[in-house]
């Protein structure tokens, strides 16, 4: 079942930047995307963002199967908020292993969680604070965003 098409995900992600915004209050922005999917996502949020701020928006992409430390090419200043996009959210694994292995999380201002589905259960306290949309689902469905090439085309719902 179809959840989003690429005209809900294209105005949710609109809504989604603004709230970014809204976080971020005077402060820069930096996004990290993780794996193809949550690059995906943060890449369409890097492109609102920067119209909506007229600014350049450094952009990161993270693969949660690497367990090495990740360090960003140039320092976090101290007036920096950082956002890790994730496609979907289920447990809070991905996104605390991937925050476990950033040394610099703590030189920045502010960091957040974005996600373009929340869909509960959660494992770890890891919680989202910019949500696209949330779907309550049951432990035998599945969420997952669809891409055409490298842009998000359309999220669905699957029974396992």
């Amino acid at each position: 079942m179809i959840l989003l098409d690429n005209k809900r995900i294209e105005r949710t992600l609109k809504r989604m930047a603004y709230q970014i915004l809204e976080e971020a209050h005077s402060s820069s922005v930096r996004l990290v995307g993780l794996n193809s999917r949550g690059l995906a996502v943060a890449k369409k949020l890097k492109t609102q963002l920067e119209h909506a701020q007229g600014t350049k928006i450094p952009l990161h992409n993270i693969q949660t199967d690497n367990n090495d430390e990740y360090t960003f090419p140039e320092q976090p200043g101290e007036n920096e908020f950082l956002v890790i996009v994730d496609d979907v959210i289920f447990s809070g694994g991905s996104m605390f292993s991937v925050m476990r292995r950033i040394p610099e999380l703590s030189a920045f201002k502010k960091v957040c969680v974005a996600v373009l589905v929340d869909r509960g259960h959660r494992k770890l306290p890891v919680l989202a604070s910019v949500v696209g949309v949330d779907v309550p689902t049951k432990l035998n469905e599945h969420i997952e965003l669809i891409l055409d090439g490298n842009e998000p085309k359309e999220i669905i719902l699957t029974k396992k």
